[in-house]
């Protein structure tokens, strides 16, 4: 059995996040601390654990195997490295930190105590999204050309939608593209490969303080052009991935991963020359929650891996979130570089 701590209750996943890993039969949780008592012991009392206000005596409880952040963002990576110091495995929310200099302290820490890490890129279990990645790599629609990816919902519109520090650049230091806006930050590379350059357009329309409404546009080294759209003043939560290929074209949308819909044009597939709609069974399921794989991992370490869910990856989203941010302040276009 994994006995876990939970570090912040901030996120709004937080909640999920912790329910996924429990319903493994794998891992307890022992003790909940965050930096808002309030927030903790409310957070604590749903789980029917004690809260602990002081995070050493956490992290010094030895039976205490693993950690899951669900802090504040600006606060992850003071926090991490304090959970790899004291020799914690480590399952976070991204973004994993605000900038790569930070990312490789954690990934200095998480190295030197050799520790099991993970982030939620959570997005990459869906099982629509996995089914057209295993078309993409089979080459069912030819060499990726350009790709569409759309997360937006009503938060800035709709005040009661989401906690009010959500706006808080102190605490999330950035607005929509970092927060919904990772989901496709992550996806375009997890299809596309190595990002070259990135401009990004953002603005706040409805005065919550943060960027509310964004564009990034990355071009890849193999020549792919990907957009990755994301909002907080849309009418409703919309998901839309387009990917189109020499060979065909793969179109999924709808509002959650248990009813997103799948088409697919290919001229490798006799009966897909025109977009088809795929039956739902031929669709895989959604795959265990990241946080479900990091339990299970550190429980055998035999089943399954974390690859997808590394400080590779998370790195390489901090990286897209850093050029985001610089081309809309700066007005231009960043090069993605070496990390």
């Amino acid at each position: 059995m994994v006995n876990l701590a939970l570090i912040g209750a901030w996120h709004v996943h937080t909640e999920g996040f912790v329910e996924d890993a429990l319903l493994t039969g794998v891992a307890k949780l022992k003790v909940v601390w965050d930096d808002d008592e309030a927030r903790g012991k409310a957070f604590a009392k749903r789980f029917g654990v004690p809260f602990e206000k002081d995070l050493d005596t956490v992290l010094n409880d030895k039976e205490v195997d693993a950690v899951i952040v669900e802090c504040a963002t600006t606060t992850h990576t003071d926090i991490i490295i304090q959970c790899a110091n004291a020799k914690k495995d480590i399952f976070s929310d991204k973004a994993l930190a605000l900038t790569v200099e930070d990312c490789k302290k954690i990934e200095a820490a998480v190295d030197k105590n050799h520790v099991t890490f993970a982030v939620s890129l959570e997005s990459k279990v869906i099982g629509a999204y996995r089914y057209a990645k295993q078309l993409v790599d089979e080459g069912t629609i030819g060499k990726i050309s350009a790709m569409y990816f759309r997360r937006a919902h009503q938060a800035a519109l709709n005040k009661n939608m989401l906690p009010s520090y959500w706006f808080d650049a102190s605490q999330t230091g950035g607005g929509a593209t970092l927060d919904l806006g990772c989901h496709g930050l992550y996806l375009l590379p997890y299809f596309c490969g190595t990002p070259k350059k990135v401009t990004c357009l953002m603005n706040e329309i409805y005065g919550t303080g943060s960027d509310e409404n964004s564009t990034t546009v990355i071009e890849f080294e193999d020549g792919a052009i990907g957009t990755a759209h994301t909002s907080f003043v849309a009418s409703q939560l919309g998901n839309v991935f387009e990917i189109i290929g020499t060979e065909g074209t793969i179109l999924i949308f709808g509002e959650s991963d248990d009813n997103f819909k799948v088409w697919l044009q290919s001229k490798q597939l006799p009966g897909h020359e025109e977009l088809t709609l795929i039956p739902r069974e031929d669709v895989p399921d959604s795959e265990a929650m990241p946080s479900a794989q990091f339990v299970r991992f550190i429980s055998s370490k035999e089943e399954g891996d974390l690859a997808e869910f590394d400080m590779n990856a998370a790195i390489s989203l901090t990286r897209l979130i850093e050029c985001a941010y610089e081309s809309s302040r700066e007005g231009k276009t960043v090069l993605y570089g070496t990390i």
